[in-house]
């Protein structure tokens, strides 16, 4: 059975108070003999002592009703207080080091950045043999408040670029000294990666009860790995790289990862509803949207389990996991503020620059999934127009490489390509505008994209118009091609365009158009293969998937899955499923796994399907040569995957043929061995014969065999001649 996350310790503790109260702790009066003997001695002792008078040092005689504070109020003031404790005082490190001519300069310094927060009654800077500070100082606050305070507001406080301040109570000291215990030993995280034939696992959650299965999908089909119910309390989540499967809990959030999912980590954090990963796994944050929360949006380091950073509820606050923005190698997450960007390093968990980027009318911000670059489009704002930017993260600074300036826009939609070579952006924009400035009205809609092409000099920037209204688009992840649904309802239309590049860019090709009824288009994750989906809307079920290769544009198959929910890929780009889950059907909840074809490999009816996902992998570790030699000697490798798919695909014959093989083996063994016997002992056989060589009669005899050929009527069929 698996472990409980945030399982309560009360029964540790219990057994420890029991342990304190068991007779190996209560041995003062377990002495023995010899203990007798000592007391009986002291006993006399005392008696002898009883017999002299002992003189009298008390001055109750002498006694005054005058109190301590009244005969000495100087000393009584500094006594210790009964609410102090050494929680009223902090300790600063990451001081400036400086000699005893700056130290004077330095307290100035610290003072102005401490006095905000109340008294400072005593400070300390401990010194080296060379009249030096050490780096780090003692300040002792008035009270406890005060000192709570300053730490909660200068922990991570960036004095100037070389020294950013930790800051701790006193207090924490002895919780910060200890060692913390190793870690449970949770196996290789990666295990699953190193699997031989590159199977791909998925998780299914169905609903009463709460159930969450792992499957691996064997070309044979797919295998239970796991199943467990109540695994989590609300969904599940995988982390982008795989490697972490997520938890809800009304305590927080769990980690299960190995080749038994066991749990990793924890964080404790009550009434989680959302979380979201960092792009490399490497930090978390949960959110927690209760009212008045100071703490709804925790920042966490996953390896440590160690809080970084929180922040309280806001007004910008949309319900969604997509609160912080991330860029690409973990190095910044960012916000949308009032007057701008809010964007924090990992380094300190503090505002870059400790200013925000101000830029008025901000709507939206999106990162590049390649570059510490980002794009934000600012709405019109009276008669200042709207404008869409690029721009380039440069230390403490925001450099603008390439904006455009927008007239009469309702929305922009900000879409990177997964490669992030290029940014497509859809622009919806209106020829006339009434109502009111709270409830404007809009009429003569136009819709374009306008398409950034960020690998090349100078960043060229192109247009594309669409007259007709725009359902969904989407980008090829790994090449240079744009899908747009257009049309209403499912009177739709399917439109493939090539990006131009290279000595084509500025050009857009239009590549073939497909009337048919979808609503959304999925790409494969290495492009060249999508999947055209007619998800269920309103009174259409829905239902239609079309596999089609861009390569040729060819439709290769087309399927049905009524009251079709969600389309996936599988992250190697070899299969893909569709699901029909509880949200959006009554009945028939089930999921079905096809082939990039479009042939279907398995189908699974599920009892109110919740969620169906595929574990998603790290990014290949092959060089683009690498991949490039692959294919190249596609036809040496083709031959020998086709075999081991054949074997796979068979499933039980798979183990019949291993156990023939095995049997071929032993026999082929036990042949050689009574062949060898066998020549051993000719001589005794001819000596027994009279010297008859009877081994070369069998011989003879072989050689004389002949073959007999039967024939067997199988069927017959009489067949009417027509000259």
């Amino acid at each position: 059975m698996p472990e409980r996350p945030f399982e309560s310790d009360d029964a540790g503790k219990q057994q420890h108070e029991l342990d304190e109260n068991s007779p190996s702790h209560n041995n003062e009066h377990s002495g023995g003999e010899d203990d007798d003997e000592h007391q009986s001695e002291e006993d006399d002792d005392q008696e002898d002592d009883d017999d002299e008078p002992t003189p009298n040092f008390t001055d109750d005689d002498y006694g005054s009703d005058f109190p301590d504070d009244v005969l000495c109020p100087e000393l009584m003031a500094e006594r210790p207080q009964e609410h102090e404790s050494l929680n009223n005082i902090i300790v600063v490190d990451n001081l400036p080091k400086v000699d005893s001519v700056k130290l004077e300069k330095l307290k100035q310094v610290i003072s102005k950045v401490y006095s905000k927060f109340g008294i400072c009654r005593n400070e300390y800077y401990p010194l080296d043999k060379d009249g030096n500070t050490k780096g780090y100082g003692f300040f002792e606050f008035q009270n406890e408040q005060m000192a709570i305070e300053a730490v909660k507001q200068t922990d991570g406080y960036r004095l100037d670029k070389n020294h950013t301040f930790s800051v701790n109570l006193m207090s924490d000291f002895e919780r910060l000294t200890q060692v913390p215990p190793e870690s449970a030993d949770t196996g290789n995280l990666l295990s699953w990666l190193s699997e031989p034939d590159a199977v791909d696992q998925f998780a299914v959650q169905s609903d009463e009860p709460k159930k969450t299965t792992i499957f691996s999908n064997a070309l044979s089909g797919p295998t239970i790995l796991d199943e467990r119910n109540k695994w989590t309390e609300n969904n599940f989540v995988w982390s982008p790289k795989g490697t972490y499967l997520a938890s809800f809990h009304e305590q927080g959030i769990a980690f299960w990862g190995g080749k038994e999912f066991r749990q990793v980590q924890r964080f404790a954090h009550r009434g989680v509803n959302y979380i979201d990963f960092s792009p490399c796994e490497r930090y978390l944050v949960t959110i927690s949207p209760r009212p008045n929360n100071p703490e709804a949006f925790i920042v966490w380091d996953v390896i440590t389990g160690t809080k970084k950073r929180s922040f309280p509820l806001d007004q910008h606050f949309s319900q969604g996991p997509s609160y912080f923005k991330w860029s690409f190698q973990d190095q910044y997450f960012a916000k949308q503020g009032p007057d701008g960007i809010y964007m924090y390093d990992t380094e300190s968990f503090q505002l870059v620059d400790k200013k925000p980027f101000k830029i008025p009318s901000l709507a939206d911000f999106q990162w590049s999934p390649t570059d510490n670059r980002l794009a934000y489009w600012t709405a019109e704002d009276g008669n200042v127009p709207a404008r869409l930017v690029l721009a380039e993260v440069n230390g403490t600074r925001l450099d603008e490489i390439r904006s455009k300036t927008l007239f009469n826009v309702i929305d922009c939609r900000l879409c990177w390509q997964k490669r992030g070579d290029y940014l497509v952006v859809k622009v919806d924009r209106y020829t006339k505008k009434s109502g009111e400035k709270n409830n404007p009205k809009y009429s003569g809609l136009i819709y374009n994209f306008e398409i950034f092409h960020m690998r090349e000099k100078n960043v060229p920037l192109d247009t594309l118009e669409v007259k007709e209204i725009i359902q969904s688009f989407a980008i090829e992840p790994a090449g240079h091609k744009l899908v747009v649904i257009t049309g209403e309802n499912l009177r739709t239309n399917v439109t493939f365009y090539k990006m131009g590049q290279g000595q084509k860019s500025g050009k857009i090709e239009t590549l073939k158009v497909m009337p048919l009824a979808v609503t959304t288009a999925i790409w494969a994750p290495n492009g060249q293969y999508v999947v055209l989906a007619a998800m269920k809307t309103g009174s259409s079920s829905g239902g239609q998937l079309i596999f089609v290769d861009t390569a040729d544009m060819s439709v290769m198959t087309k399927q049905e899955h009524p009251d079709l929910s969600d389309v996936e890929w599988c992250p190697t780009g070899r299969y893909v499923a569709s699901s029909v889950n509880l949200w959006n059907a009554k009945r028939d909840h089930s999921f079905k796994i096809w082939t990039f074809q479009g042939n279907m490999i398995f189908e699974k009816t599920v009892d109110r399907l919740v969620a169906f996902h595929w574990r998603p992998r790290p990014p290949s570790l092959l060089t683009e040569d690498m991949v490039k030699d692959v294919r190249k000697n596609r036809n040496v490798w083709t031959p020998r995957l086709d075999q081991r798919d054949r074997i796979l695909r068979t499933g039980e014959s798979a183990k019949q043929q291993e156990q023939r093989r095995k049997q071929l083996d032993e026999f082929q063994k036990l042949k050689e061995k009574n062949t060898k016997r066998l020549a051993i002992q000719k001589q005794q056989r001819i000596d027994l014969r009279r010297g008859v060589d009877t081994d070369s009669l069998f011989d003879q005899q072989s050689s004389n065999v002949g073959e007999e050929l039967v024939e067997f009527l199988i069927k017959s069929e009489e067949v009417e001649h027509k000259p």
